[in-house]
């Protein structure tokens, strides 16, 4: 009778189980709309059906994000590109392999936001920007990249602006609110909550003013070494939470102009639930996400170069040796 009742036991300890565990792994990311596809792609069992368990490591910065991604913290990292993180991908601490977010005319990604004191003494284009106080998450941040581009565009230098490095974006926030800094460039989510104060006012979107591949998919040197199939089949389920929101997003009708689409009430809630925001006010600052994922490498290239006249990379860190488009073609091949 005992034999027989262990034999029962273990039968049920066998039926219960799965039929294969989940590969747990951690994915580093700041909690904003920049990270929509990740909740997507949790929401909808995206990443059960590729085998991983994945939970979501939030910090405060692209600079933050990047050392849980190279300490291992966080095998695989989500956020903008920043000069660290091209030196630490350059010099084999990780490989960036797939695009994140773009800054895309017409779409709500980074605002220049200007502080209302100084936009009511006459500071209202990008042209205006010479000799302000720009606030910085750090230096070498993405910011200061886009702001290198508006000075090109507009007949300025880079050096007739002061940066000033403030490490999160909660203290950037902080900084336009009380006026010391006179602008910043910030997510359009913070952007827009920030206006709504009245404090500061959105002059321009970077969208509009500097295209650019701003955000990116990273992967610890050590994960691409010994687990590279967690990283193609992460990328697997990135890429469908990304046409998902495509589909729900980023349609546009005959006049050019966007339009809802598919599942978009559906996506929306799944996002401004996991932010926590109301639903119409993420939907004003939902940025661009391209299809397939695909390193524009031209752009890149670019970025590098500005941060290497800039002084803020090194010169042998070069786009070959911080990017891996290998896993991505994976992720992208037929049947997958």
């Amino acid at each position: 009778m005992k034999l027989r009742c262990i034999l029962v036991a273990l039968t049920l300890a066998l039926v219960a189980a799965p039929a294969s565990a989940l590969d747990r792994i951690v994915v580093a990311v700041n909690k904003l709309s920049a990270g929509s596809p990740l909740y997507i792609a949790r929401a909808k069992g995206y990443f059960d059906d590729v085998g991983l368990d994945v939970s979501l490591l939030h910090q405060t910065s692209a600079q933050a994000i990047g050392m849980a991604v190279l300490s291992g913290d966080a095998p695989i990292g989500m956020t903008a590109l920043t000069a660290g993180i091209y030196t630490i991908a350059g010099k084999g601490g990780m490989k960036i392999v797939a695009g994140g977010l773009e800054e895309m005319p017409g779409f709500k990604g980074l605002a220049i936001l200007v502080n209302r004191a100084v936009y009511e003494r006459g500071v209202r284009k990008p042209a205006d920007l010479v000799g302000l106080r720009i606030g910085t998450t750090q230096w070498g941040s993405p910011q200061e990249n886009q702001m290198a581009r508006l000075a090109k565009k507009y007949g300025f230098n880079y050096s007739d602006m002061k940066f000033v490095p403030l490490q999160t974006l909660a203290n950037l926030a902080a900084a336009i609110k009380g006026g010391q800094v006179d602008a910043i460039i910030i997510p359009a989510t913070l952007a827009r909550q920030i206006e709504e104060t009245g404090a500061a006012v959105i002059m321009a979107w970077i969208g509009d003013e500097a295209p650019a591949q701003l955000g990116g998919i990273f992967a610890n040197a050590n994960t691409i070494a010994q687990r590279p199939d967690v990283v193609t089949r992460f990328l697997r389920a990135y890429l469908k939470a990304i046409a998902y929101y495509d589909r729900a997003f980023q349609q546009k009708g005959a006049d050019g102009n966007l339009v809802k689409g598919d599942n978009y009430d559906d996506a929306l809630k799944i996002i401004a639930d996991y932010l926590g925001e109301p639903a119409g006010f993420i939907a004003s600052g939902l940025p661009y996400f391209r299809p397939g994922a695909p390193l524009e490498m031209a752009d890149l290239a670019e970025q590098i170069a500005i941060w290497k006249a800039l002084n803020q990379i090194d010169p042998d860190v070069t786009l070959a040796k911080a990017t891996d488009e290998s896993f991505l073609a994976a992720a992208n091949a037929p049947g997958n």
